[in-house]
């Protein structure tokens, strides 16, 4: 039997501890995903199954189960993330959503009742109450996920505060008011700033995240790929997706590191006909493992390049509203990540 060695680690040879220690400049470190798309088709059946025969019900439940997988099931350093948030949250939030709906319309048709000549107003003020809602819903959505969300049992964040929900608000106004008198020109310019305003208020912990794309720069990529998509008859659609997340996360930094993706466009353009076929042939069948497998070719495809420490992330305070994230999924919102 072999006599047990200690380590022998040269005095001289340096031992990266990625808790401790902060990589150096020129590293770059992959983002993982180890879902498996038998697990994922029966986490699908199951949520079918018991949407079914609760009559829709169950949806809040369906949802916070798949992103538990998901979320558990991708790691960065070794270590996985995780997702905190509850059925009865998002439940909760769907109840108080369903409730707002109902008392609004009670409300309008007593107004319109009690003071006739207000029906002709509603069409110039709804417009209004609607921003209103989505601006919310997308500013403190995104804080509900991302304060459900943890890393090294570290939470991550959104500052919010009545100032900078007030800036949010004139932003969301402006960009809606603007995109729709140019007639969508103005869109990718929109977009851009509100992925500007809530990234740099995003952290983990008490570390941030910044963005520093150029609205112009991602307007002509927009306009680029709207372009070729047309003339190519849709066969550009891949390459315009890849660089739209491209251009996202590349100009998206932590700390002193910055985020890349390295998807090519012939990858996805693969995996969208494969996708369709498979889903059309398998009559929907082969959906989860489709999905499985589109979860992992995004997740590799991303990495961080450079230095960070996370020696320095300590745990800060997180929260969210589970109705403003239920407004998000009823209206399917857009909340840049």
């Amino acid at each position: 039997m072999s006599e047990y060695q200690p380590d022998q680690t040269p005095q001289n040879e340096v031992v990266h501890d990625p808790y401790t220690t902060p990589p150096s400049s020129t590293a770059t470190h992959n983002f993982e995903y180890s879902g498996d798309g038998v697990e994922m088709a029966l986490l699908f059946l199951k949520n079918l199954l018991l949407t079914i025969v609760t009559i829709g019900l169950y949806r809040p439940w369906a949802r916070t189960n798949l992103r538990r997988y998901v979320w558990g099931h991708v790691s960065f350093l070794g270590d996985r993330a995780s997702y905190t948030g509850t059925g009865l949250e998002l439940f909760k939030g769907w109840a108080k959503l369903i409730g707002l709906l109902i008392a609004a319309f009670l409300t309008i048709g007593l107004i319109t009742r009690i003071v006739p000549f207000s029906a002709v107003l509603l069409p110039f003020v709804t417009p209004f109450a609607y921003i209103a809602v989505f601006a919310l819903a997308t500013y403190a959505g995104l804080r509900y996920r991302l304060s459900r969300t943890k890393w090294r049992e570290i939470k991550f964040g959104v500052d919010k505060n009545k100032e900078s929900t007030n800036e949010f608000f004139r932003l969301y106004f402006l960009g809606a008011f603007l995109s729709v008198v140019t007639f969508g020109i103005y869109y990718p310019w929109f977009k851009n700033s509100e992925r500007t305003f809530l990234t740099n208020r995003s952290r983990l912990g008490n570390a941030y995240f910044s963005f520093n794309g150029i609205s112009g720069e991602y307007a002509a990529l927009c306009f680029k790929g709207i372009f070729l998509s047309f003339i190519t008859l849709g066969f550009y659609l891949p390459w315009f997706i890849r660089s739209l997340v491209e251009f996202r996360l590349n100009h998206t930094k932590f700390q002193s590191s910055r985020f890349l993706f390295t998807l090519k466009g012939s990858d996805l353009l693969i995996y969208g006909i494969c996708a369709y076929f498979g889903t059309v042939l398998s009559f929907g069948l082969a959906t989860p493992w489709i999905y499985n497998w589109g979860l992992r070719l995004f997740v590799t495809n991303i990495k961080i390049e450079g230095a960070f420490d996370m020696a320095a992330v300590t745990a800060s305070l997180s929260d969210g509203s589970s109705l403003a994230e239920q407004t998000v999924l009823e209206y399917d919102l857009d909340l840049g990540f």
